[in-house]
């Protein structure tokens, strides 16, 4: 039975809004505007999530499939190990895979030898061809990397490459000897404690998770709540008050991995109720406006998480 916070949201609305950001490539990008972008792995990601969670077929399924398919490159590499996630997990939402599995796993892999020796791949912002040969803008998203504010920590990338092998079907031993280690270090903030921020907290709990290696937990749970808001929404770390809609998402799934509840449900919902903007998609808090696919996603799979959708 639906709450009543939820009879507030316009799921309709929802569906319109992300069918509207679809491109004429198959993809989705939040901004997108007549067709002068290209499509964005993340976006394509987040928009099939929700069509799922709310049980639309998307739309032109083989054009998105093609799309998410061409960001491999002829080699089986990737612009990025981003761009690498996002392509295999909307992939395997289409239940397809990519044209070269093997050599998707083949560069993971090696992503994540990299990382473990403080070497990135990544792309090189002279190389990558940033406009297509029709003319078209590549996203942000699609190059993913164009200077050093936009790289993903770590511990992040560790996890997606975890997260994106298991889709292809799992890691080797020595794989996950590697990995293993660096995402119970990031738990700890390398001995400090606690995490460096929510969102690294998730994102290393979904890897630990898929490794069935959840280490001792009560002091992370202790922390997650006490980045708990009783108006609602999390804060990326206590104290610090940024209840931004992605924290929401990481603090409810973080909660739910480790087999644990929040504490302020009906505040949550409330909040997630008050950031639906009038064209149906959500925006990232109560004062920051626009719509935009990720923060639609993150309210959306919040409303899974609360039992109320």
């Amino acid at each position: 039975m639906l709450t009543k916070s939820l009879t507030r949201i316009n799921l309709d609305a929802v569906i319109k809004y992300v069918l509207s950001k679809q491109g004429s490539d198959g993809g989705y990008l939040s901004f997108q505007y007549l067709d002068m972008f290209e499509s964005s792995a993340e976006d394509t990601f987040y928009s099939l999530s929700v069509l799922e969670t709310l049980g639309v077929e998307p739309p032109r399924r083989d054009r998105t499939v093609e799309f998410l398919r061409h960001l491999q490159h002829e080699d089986g590499t990737y612009s990025s190990v981003e761009v690498a996630f996002y392509s295999i997990m909307a992939l395997s939402l289409l239940g397809a895979s990519p044209r070269d599995p093997r050599g998707a796993s083949e560069y993971l892999i090696k992503a994540l030898y990299s990382n473990m020796n403080g070497n990135d791949i990544l792309p090189g912002f002279e190389t990558e061809q940033l406009i297509d040969e029709s003319g078209v803008l590549k996203s942000k998203d699609a190059t993913f990397t164009l200077t050093s504010a936009d790289l993903t920590p770590v511990p992040i990338r560790t996890s997606m490459i975890v997260l994106a092998l298991n889709k292809l079907g799992g890691l080797d031993g020595e794989a996950e000897e590697k990995a293993y280690p660096l995402l119970k270090d990031a738990l700890s903030n390398s001995g400090l404690g606690t995490p460096a921020s929510l969102e690294v907290a998730y994102w290393t709990l979904e890897a630990l998770s898929t490794l069935d290696h959840l280490p001792e937990t009560s002091n992370l749970v202790k922390w997650i709540y006490a980045c708990e808001n009783i108006d609602g929404g999390f804060s990326s770390t206590p104290g610090s008050k940024t209840a931004f809609i992605e924290n929401l998402y990481y603090g409810l799934r973080s909660l739910e991995i480790l087999g644990s509840r929040p504490k302020y449900v009906s505040s949550h919902l409330e909040y997630v109720t008050s950031l639906q903007n009038a064209n149906g998609g959500f925006r990232r808090s109560r004062e920051l406006g626009a719509s935009a696919l990720n923060y639609t996603f993150y309210a959306v799979k919040s409303l899974v998480l609360l039992d109320s959708l």
